[in-house]
């Protein structure tokens, strides 16, 4: 037995060792691939879940009423600042019960440019294209938000995130490290993954949630 193993492999045998090798090789790495991949999945469901954006219509693109739009925001942020919560859920909750106090102060703004249009706001769940700020990114996805139309809403948009906030007043960050990665970090394997996979999959239609 010992002079078996002791006996040099023939050439067929050393290739057969090695392919043996190699597949082994092949599988773990294709494994740990699919892991790898599931897991940035379900990191960019969980931040999609977790995000609260903030979805801004202009009446036109004249220059007037993307005036107006930035007052709008403004006013809404103002308001937003207010919000107690600490997770998405009890955001979602707290602006839900708001809609009418962000109409408001959305109207006093317009009013101040000297505009009188009407102004919808609803909270909506509804797909966004990939986006930069300046303090992060976040992939492309359905998400929820508080939409705000100024008129006929036929202008050109401004987003931002309400919660936890890539928005000029808020603070703080998401609750797993795999989120703050995708939106902080420079991970841009990740972040293409989530993407990819979430402009390709998501449902386009906007579902009405309150308002």
């Amino acid at each position: 037995m010992v002079r078996f193993f002791l006996q040099p492999l023939s050439v067929r045998q050393m290739r057969l060792l090695c392919a043996s090798l190699l597949a082994g090789f092949a599988l773990c790495g294709a494994l740990q691939g699919l892991y790898w991949g599931r897991t940035q999945l379900d990191a960019g469901a969980a931040l999609c879940a977790d995000t609260l954006r903030l979805h801004i219509r202009a009446a036109s693109d004249a220059v007037a009423d993307q005036s107006a739009k930035l007052r709008v925001r403004d006013a809404v942020l103002s308001v937003m600042q207010q919000c107690p919560a600490q997770s998405a859920p009890e955001a979602r909750a707290w602006a839900a019960g708001r809609l009418l106090q962000f109409q408001l102060a959305a109207q006093r703004a317009l009013t101040a440019q000297g505009i009188r249009a009407p102004v919808r706001v609803s909270l909506v769940n509804m797909y966004f294209p990939a986006r930069r700020y300046p303090t992060g990114q976040l992939p492309a996805g359905r998400y929820d938000a508080v939409r705000i139309d100024i008129g006929s809403g036929g202008g050109r948009n401004w987003w931002c995130v309400l919660y936890p906030g890539l928005c000029s007043f808020a603070q703080g960050g998401y609750a797993l490290p795999a989120e703050n990665d995708l939106v902080c970090g420079q991970y841009i394997l990740r972040f293409r993954l989530v993407d990819w996979a979430h402009r390709l999959t998501a449902r386009r239609q906007t579902v009405l949630l309150a308002g």
